[in-house]
């Protein structure tokens, strides 16, 4: 891809902070293809066209899903084609990979790109900076600060007024030098899946015999030597499978592994990063993480953890938890997100309970981890005509009611506002009934079957009777509330490494590396784990250790810091 020269460059950052909110231009495309930015305060005001105006059309690029059955047709879509006064045009990708492709093959071939690339996160911050930058993306700084209503309104909601959030995902969207911004991102929440540690034990099985829950290291082991050895399942056979998930550096809480090292040391293997008095390093050079391994190891000699948590898939590992009826139970302690190991009405649910981050090992562990907010990335091309227009529509995607609607359909038709006083499944007030709860899943035009927006409560606070205890469902949203109130409530610590803000030729140097370094790291991680190299063994922990090195760890924790330090400059 070619890079455009110093003055365009300069031209762009001039446009990005000044008055007339014009989109950077491409050496080929014509310079009337600028925005027309409104003057006075936005309050969010509806429609955008109104009745009389010219037509404006906003050409959406979306990743094709198998559940729409047609996006123009859609009732979403004429619901913001109704309250916005635009006319909304589709250009679909198959998937996420041919989505950045495409993109790739259009900018490389000067072809138009669509007005709105929506949910483009193939398309990485960096590489949606080059294209920013390189004049294919137009910058959105101005129009953060002229047009973010529905925007601002929903992170207040969502993080409790606290403005430090909204300031930390612009400053994340921005690049490093004061580029401008040229993403929007939509920040997801999902109340069940922001715990990452979660773990599930068969309370059956500890109430057969005589445990409590573990609550520490020692705990665990105790009680998975039990599960081993006292025929929990009464079939007379030694066939339980102590503790069981799925190791991955992609499925955090299908992982046990990162549920044992967080007992010895803070640990995210999903930003490799921790920090302390903003100083950056990692878990996996440290004495904790190698006695945390050192247990695992131990737990791998004694049969209490199996090899096929290294080799199994989600389907395999779903089957060994839900047995057929009649059939015993295989597994004392499970891992798995949000609850979808439990087969729809099976009574694995009722014998499993939520297990809570265990108790510090070590005084740098007994944490849990939580991600609190999932930045999807959605950009805006420099072919659209009308930017200011389509910043707008994407603000206005973030409105409450537009998040119901992408989340739960057509109003009316498959979901409604809750009567007053009804109960919410995670406790207190409900604020909407769900018609047709199946609408995210099946094949439908009543939404996109992609949620981009502020995620809110919304989400999580429509209408369920707790009080019906045997009902699957409900049995199901109250152990989900209890796993996340158990990460909730667990101890975290005071400094959190959530990402740092590269450079267009930092990211591209990391990315020389960064991936042996994560690959190199999750398969040692599974020889100390399976006995395949004993952690205990000092001569290989040092060439573990070597091996790191040569893999140029000591730059990528480098890289990490200086972007890290861009956060508080």
């Amino acid at each position: 891809m070619k890079r455009i020269f110093a003055f365009l460059l300069a031209a762009l950052l001039l446009l990005s902070l000044g008055a007339c909110g014009a989109p950077a231009e491409k050496a080929d495309v014509p310079a009337n293809q600028t925005a027309a930015v409104d003057e006075g305060e936005y309050h969010g005001e509806l429609p955008f066209v109104k009745p009389g105006e010219e037509p404006v059309t906003i050409t959406i690029g979306i990743t094709t899903n198998a559940n729409v059955t047609d996006y123009k047709d859609n009732a979403y879509t004429k619901w913001l084609e109704e309250k916005t006064g635009l006319n909304l045009e589709f250009m679909q990708f198959a998937d996420l990979k041919t989505y950045s492709t495409q993109i790739a093959l259009m900018v490389s071939s000067g072809e138009k790109l669509p007005d709105i690339l929506y949910r483009a996160s193939s398309i990485n911050k960096q590489q949606g900076e080059q294209y920013g930058q390189d004049g294919y993306f137009a910058p959105l700084t101005e129009y953060f600060e002229k047009y973010a209503y529905y925007f601002r309104q929903a992170y207040d909601e969502l993080y409790n007024g606290d403005p430090t959030q909204l300031e930390l995902t612009l400053r994340r969207c921005s690049g490093a030098d004061n580029q401008p911004i040229f993403c929007f991102p939509f920040c997801l929440r999902d109340s069940y899946s922001d715990p990452q540690l979660q773990g599930w034990i068969n309370q059956d099985w500890l109430d057969k015999l005589g445990l409590k829950m573990p609550e520490t290291v020692a705990e665990l082991y105790d009680v998975l030597v039990a599960f081993r050895d006292g025929d929990p399942n009464g079939n007379g056979k030694r066939d339980e499978i102590p503790i069981v998930g799925r190791a991955s550096y992609t499925y955090e809480a299908t992982d046990p592994l990162n549920w044992i090292i967080n007992a010895y040391t803070y640990f995210d293997d999903h930003v490799h990063f921790v920090a302390n008095d903003r100083k950056i390093s990692t878990p996996y050079n440290s004495d904790e993480y190698r006695q945390a391994l050192c247990f695992i190891n131990k737990l791998y000699r004694e049969g209490l953890i199996t090899q096929i948590t290294w080799t199994q898939t989600n389907s395999e590992l779903k089957g060994i938890i839900n047995p057929a009826p009649g059939d015993p139970y295989l597994a004392g302690v499970v891992f798995f997100n949000n609850g979808s190991i439990f087969t729809q009405g099976s009574d694995a649910l009722r014998a499993y309970t939520p297990l809570k981050p265990l108790k510090g090992e070590t005084s740098k562990g007994g944490y849990a981890v939580n991600y609190y907010s999932r930045i999807m990335t959605t950009y805006i091309s420099a072919d659209c005509a009308r930017p200011d227009l389509a910043f707008k529509l994407l603000d206005f995607t973030c409105s409450p009611e537009a998040y119901l609607r992408q989340r739960y359909g057509e109003y009316g038709v498959d979901w409604e506002w809750a009567e007053p006083g009804k109960p919410g499944h995670r406790g207190g007030e409900a604020k909407i009934r769900l018609i047709n709860p199946m609408v995210s899943s099946e094949q439908n035009a009543q939404c996109w079957h992609v949620v981009g927006t502020i995620a809110s409560e919304l989400d999580w606070q429509y209408e369920v009777d707790l009080s019906k205890t045997d009902d699957w469902d409900t049995q199901r949203v109250i152990k989900l509330n209890q796993l996340y109130a158990n990460s909730m409530n667990a101890p975290v610590p005071d400094e959190v490494f959530d990402f740092a803000i590269y450079s267009v030729s930092e990211y591209e140097e990391r990315s020389e590396f960064a991936l042996d370094i994560r690959d190199y790291i999750f398969n040692r991680r599974s020889a100390f784990c399976t006995n395949e190299l004993d952690p205990n063994d000092d001569a290989a922990w040092q060439e573990y250790l070597d091996g790191l090195d040569a893999l140029h760890y000591d730059r990528w924790v480098e890289l990490a810091q200086i972007g890290y330090d861009r956060l508080f400059e």
